[in-house]
């Protein structure tokens, strides 16, 4: 079988299963779990899969970027579960950066922390904040996303200039390997700066998010001091994604 048809058929065999370990895959294609382990290599630098320990994992392509709208009922309990931990790490008086995205609105109910001053540039957050909390807000300028409900470009970077943050919390729409991905690179652009800016660096993506990839990978996960989830992630997914960042999916003591 020559190696073209022979990462087909692994590719194939990882749309239907979504996990399957070496030895599976060498025996349904009846050769060496060591060619398998170099197929997966090539495939995994190609982002074609995710390479774990012991296996592969299949990888998703996000192919359109949904409104806010069309996001915003999705993974509700998982969003308010994040909401917790990050309450968890959270210190009062804290400085904090809260980036766009519905699982920061669904997060935000459960910051319960006093005397915060946050900057985001998402109008969802904003109109949360100033409705719900007396914390001292600074909502960015700049041009205007009716998709993902936020402020970006120059305008929107340059508010950070001269501004220490203590925590910088930044979602995404997928994260692969050691690649946080968005859909293009100005909704990046922000959060890159934000993190500049930032004494701590997180992410955070609830389960649904592992294992999928958008267009545009904005930061590493190795560069990130942790990388905030729920509880319903699985225990290889966890150990996987532990090799490039710590991984906190529950409130610290």
């Amino acid at each position: 079988m020559l190696k073209k048809e022979r990462q087909e058929k692994i590719l194939a065999l990882l749309h239907k299963n979504d996990y399957l370990s070496i030895p599976e895959i060498s025996t349904n294609l009846n050769v060496s779990d060591m060619t398998i382990r170099r197929d997966i290599n090539e495939l995994a630098e190609q982002s074609l899969l995710v390479k774990i320990y012991g296996g592969a994992q299949k990888l998703e392509k996000i192919e359109q970027e949904l409104s806010t709208q069309e996001k915003i009922d999705t993974n509700v309990t998982e969003k308010q579960f994040i909401g917790k931990v990050m309450n968890s790490i959270i210190s009062d008086n804290d400085t904090i950066y809260i980036g766009a995205g519905t699982t920061m609105l669904h997060a935000l109910p459960e910051i319960k922390k006093a005397n915060l001053f946050v900057i985001t540039n998402s109008l969802l957050a904003f109109n949360y904040l100033i409705h719900n909390t007396d914390y001292r807000v600074l909502l960015t300028g700049g041009e205007f996303s009716r998709t993902t409900e936020e402020f970006y470009g120059e305008i929107a970077e340059k508010s950070f200039d001269n501004i220490n943050i203590d925590r910088a919390f930044a979602a995404t729409n997928g994260v692969f390997d050691n690649n946080v991905t968005t859909a293009n690179p100005i909704e990046g652009s922000i959060q890159r700066v934000a993190f500049k800016h930032a004494r701590k660096k997180y992410v955070v993506a609830d389960s649904s998010k592992f294992n999928r990839s958008d267009v545009y990978t904005f930061y590493s996960l190795s560069d990130i001091d942790c990388l905030i989830t729920d509880d319903k992630l699985t225990d290889t997914t966890r150990d996987y994604y532990n090799t490039f960042t710590k991984i906190l999916k529950e409130e610290q003591a």
